[in-house]
């Protein structure tokens, strides 16, 4: 009988410490449920602040004086005087529309200042998440920010060829005139070729993912056409056509293409490419003559250093693009866009420091623009045209009629000329022993 009683008590002390365990556990659950109905009508919902923190916005000043004009220029690819000069093209179309509500969402207004450098330091190579942590923003506002600004900046520059501007081809051909030895070749306007630009494989995105497989490169790609000038400098580019197109069919089906087809390029002027284009009169390419391949493949080179300028600035090149695939042309426009902006601005430090602001002073209070000279320091005229654009003699009608079709009369012409100079390929050095 003392047993069983014993086994009665040790059965209620257990069956007492079990409900009174219960009930602990049961009034943390009610207390856990009242919490969140009170956070629930207090902070969270339309009629009160979000649940989340309070963003911290980087403040730029303070950024700017902190890092340092070097270490600036490393992260954005651009100077803090550039930097402002950009941000004053393209501030109205960056900035926060309402600053107020944007207060009241988020504690703070991301400013066109933050804008443009999360922008900046994304296509230098940067990552994502490290960029929304530095500048406490989230990855939406991230992201708007990005397209915003790249948007802005697609509208703002623009790259376009300046085949109606008559005095900026005169202006670009000097720069050409300037890089050849005794000013021989002359009529050039730009350096045209192809390059590949790595992505990710679109997918869905579009009908049939393999035509934009580079089985040359094994990798999928986009197609960037481009012309560029003597600095450099883009003057068209083109990102219709898959990498499997060849350069020259994918440049015949541009706009640019037709129009020159059409003879609205003045006479005088022409194209340089490699083997892959047809030879016309308005596109120069190889011939058999090996002093003038060496002359027009040093001129041409300007296109080659150019493609390796902007992939070396715009890190985001560097890697497959990953971005939506509607997105990825606009992304490559906009580095363009940029690495034209950057030569311009190299371009006029290069007049400040060797004329005084770009002129010259020819008399006491008289001044003119500095002009442009070859390597030994002879200046360079302008190349006028023989006839007029709307001649009717056999020579340009004849020049205008198709220039799809080959035609090396021009290019027998710079031979001629680089004979005639006494143009040679310099002599191939021995290897090092």
């Amino acid at each position: 009988m003392v047993g069983v009683s014993c086994d009665k008590e040790r059965r209620a002390k257990a069956t007492a410490m079990l409900h009174k365990h219960v009930a602990a556990v049961v009034k943390r659950r009610r207390c856990a449920v009242v919490d969140a109905w009170f956070l629930t009508k207090t902070s969270l919902g339309p009629t009160g602040p979000k649940r989340h923190k309070l963003a911290v916005r980087r403040d730029w000043f303070e950024h700017v004086r902190r890092e340092g004009d070097r270490m600036f220029r490393r992260m954005y690819r651009l100077d803090v005087q550039s930097f402002n000069e950009l941000l004053e093209m393209i501030r109205n179309r960056i900035s926060t529309l309402d600053s107020d509500r944007a207060v009241q969402s988020s504690g703070s207004e991301v400013c066109a200042e933050l804008r443009l450098a999360m922008t900046l330091r994304y296509l230098a190579g940067g990552s994502a998440t490290d960029i929304r942590l530095i500048f406490g923003v989230s990855y939406a506002e991230f992201y708007k920010s990005l397209w915003t600004v790249i948007d802005a900046i697609n509208a703002e520059l623009g790259i376009s060829f300046p085949i109606d501007n008559p005095d900026k081809l005169a202006a670009v051909e000097m720069k050409f005139a300037s890089k050849s030895r005794h000013q021989t070749v002359r009529g050039a306007v730009g350096a045209i070729d192809g390059c590949i630009i790595a992505m990710r494989n679109p997918g869905l995105a579009v009908h049939n993912p393999r035509r934009y497989y580079c089985t040359r490169k094994s990798k999928y790609a986009l197609l960037l056409m481009a012309i560029a000038d003597a600095d450099r400098k883009f003057l068209w580019f083109d990102v219709s056509c898959t990498p499997t197109t060849h350069d020259s069919l994918a440049w015949s089906r541009t706009a640019l293409a037709h129009r020159i087809k059409n003879g609205d390029l003045p006479r005088p002027y022409f194209l340089l490419g490699d083997s892959a284009f047809v030879c016309t009169r308005s596109m120069i390419s190889p011939g058999r003559d090996d002093n003038f391949n060496f002359e027009q493949s040093s001129m041409r080179m300007s296109v080659e250093c150019s493609f390796g300028e902007l992939v070396r600035r715009w890190g985001v090149l560097w890697r497959p693009l990953e971005m939506a695939f509607v997105k990825r042309a606009a992304v490559v426009g906009c580095c363009l866009q940029l690495h034209n902006f950057c030569v311009d601005r190299r371009l006029q430090l290069e007049r400040s420091l060797r004329y005084d602001n770009g002129e010259l002073e020819v008399q006491p209070g008289r001044r003119r623009t500095a002009p442009v000279v070859d390597k030994n320091g002879i200046p360079v005229d302008i190349l006028s045209s023989v006839c007029s654009p709307n001649c009717h003699c056999t020579f340009c009608v004849a020049g205008r009629s198709n220039t799809a079709t080959k035609d090396t009369s021009r290019r027998e012409e710079l031979e001629l000329a680089c004979r005639n100079a006494g143009i040679v390929r310099p002599a191939t050095r021995p290897p090092r022993r």
